[in-house]
């Protein structure tokens, strides 16, 4: 879901899928079908929606997750335009553009109702946690994306709070008890509310460095 092509990093790196076709190529066919295959999350994430919808049909559901559970809550409530709120969730904007799923200029980022929550010394919500240097790679992770869908609601806790990038600050309870509940944002935000909310900066791109086989950039979201 995360990497640009089934964690295809290196040679000391076994791939989970066949899609890569050459040298920094990507086949956008095999790796749009591998997302939506029965044996990954996503479709274990509709099921759980479809089962919760039918038992509630009446009802508006929110969807809500942390980390990875954000990420697939979001691809699903895309899928079925309900509002999700995520917390430390890996950019999952690549994964949502390989399944097809209602992306700008369709459709304002405002629109798709997401609400991405996070913070600046998380490495994984801010896409940084890649290369021979980081955790994630070490503990066998390829996370290679960055860029949300829906709006970001970062808390900028490197400046405010002096902490530095480290994969312990991607904990839940410390995004709840450490960043949203903490005396600092209290005082600044005001007891109660959060952060305000941005659409993702257009500048954010992810996998530039690969093409697709049909000659797509995919960081144009083959």
């Amino acid at each position: 879901m995360f990497s640009c092509c089934c964690a295809k990093l290196g040679v000391a790196w076994t791939p989970v899928c066949d899609c890569c076709s050459s040298h920094q190529t990507c086949n956008s066919t095999c790796i749009s079908n591998e997302l939506a295959s029965e044996a990954h999350y996503y479709q274990a994430a509709l099921e759980v929606y479809f089962t919760i919808y039918s038992a509630f049909p009446t009802s508006t559901i929110w969807l809500t997750g942390h980390s990875l559970g954000g990420s697939l809550a979001s691809l699903t409530g895309l899928t079925f335009a309900a509002p999700t709120i995520t917390f430390c969730a890996p950019g999952e904007r690549m994964a949502a553009r390989r399944l097809h799923l209602p992306q700008p200029p369709g459709i304002r980022p405002e629109d798709q109702l997401i609400w991405h929550f996070g913070h600046t010394a998380d490495p994984i919500y801010t896409g940084t946690c890649t290369g021979p240097l980081s955790s994630c790679w070490n503990a066998g992770y390829a996370m290679e994306s960055q860029c949300h869908t829906g709006l970001e609601c970062s808390y900028n806790t490197v400046e405010d709070l002096g902490w530095r990038s480290h994969i312990a600050n991607h904990r839940q309870s410390v995004m709840i008890r450490d960043v949203i509940a903490s005396k600092t944002y209290a005082k600044k935000l005001g007891v109660g509310r959060v952060v305000e909310c941005h659409v993702v900066d257009d500048s954010c791109v992810d996998c530039y460095e690969w093409s697709s086989d049909d000659g797509d950039h995919a960081g144009n979201g083959f």
